[in-house]
């Protein structure tokens, strides 16, 4: 475990937070300020409009208007949330990229814990554990306590990477983006890296608050069992025994993951 008590380790490291944002104006600003407050003050926040049609670009504007490290940006057109990231990626002038749902919340020291991860460790992908919020921000589920490390095939039985908690290497998207045609876009990246040899670490801290809702994709069980299917099949390439197998799995991952404590 990285201690939390020693200060910021790399000051100097600038880290640049992608955020896709679409009709989430009653969500963004908490997640916009747990950014802000982070102890880790290098950074940029890079905020993606998806074209909402509430008004989450003024919230984005106001939030600009106060701290100049938040770069608000509003798409054309709806892109989508993988290419809205890759956009977003695309913009960023850090060393690292930390990954945020507009939904979710960080803890304060996030970014300088994953920070010292990198450098204890080499690790080009951090994640970290995290607890899941309901609606209204109160955590009824259990915490979910990630290993210190993952591989391919453990990745498969369960991906305890969660995307709002992910701090990634700069230099890894001059070779990948997220993949557009999938809908879980941030697991088929993982298990892309992983599989070229890139190295994860886990940290056992909650770092991050992540938020459950009914039109979320944690919450849109059936149909996040529908595309899981697609990443083993047609991303991973494997047998359909295979692919049975895992999806069992997952689906028994999920029933102990959002059994509410009782």
């Amino acid at each position: 475990m990285i201690g939390k008590d020693s200060g910021s380790l790399c000051p100097d490291v600038m880290v640049s937070v992608v955020m896709p944002a679409y009709n989430c104006a009653h969500y963004v600003a908490e997640a916009i300020r747990s950014v802000l407050g982070q102890s880790h003050r290098n950074l940029e926040l890079i905020v993606i409009d998806d074209c909402s049609s509430d008004n989450t670009y003024s919230i984005l504007q106001d939030f600009a208007s106060q701290d100049a490290r938040v770069r608000p940006f509003c798409n054309e057109r709806n892109l989508g949330v993988a290419a809205t990231r890759n956009r977003g990626i695309s913009l960023a002038a850090g060393e690292y990229v930390a990954l945020l749902d507009s939904d979710d919340r960080w803890h304060p020291e996030k970014l300088d814990l994953q920070l010292r991860c990198a450098q204890a460790t080499g690790a080009e992908l951090i994640y970290t554990s995290y607890a899941l919020m309901d609606a209204s921000g109160d955590t009824p589920y259990p915490a979910q306590i990630v290993p210190g490390s993952v591989n391919v095939k453990q990745l498969l039985r369960n991906n305890v990477i969660g995307c709002s908690t992910v701090m990634l290497s700069r230099a890894l998207f001059d070779r990948y983006q997220f993949p557009a045609e999938y809908y879980h876009e941030d697991y088929a990246l993982w298990l892309q890296l992983l599989q070229d040899g890139h190295k994860a670490a886990g940290l056992p801290e909650v770092l991050v608050d992540y938020r459950v809702t009914s039109g979320s994709k944690a919450g849109n069980k059936r149909k996040s069992a529908a595309h899981r299917w697609r990443i083993y099949r047609d991303f991973m390439h494997l047998s359909l025994l295979a692919s049975a197998k895992y999806s069992l799995l997952y689906a028994a991952a999920g029933i102990k993951k959002y059994h509410k404590r009782g």
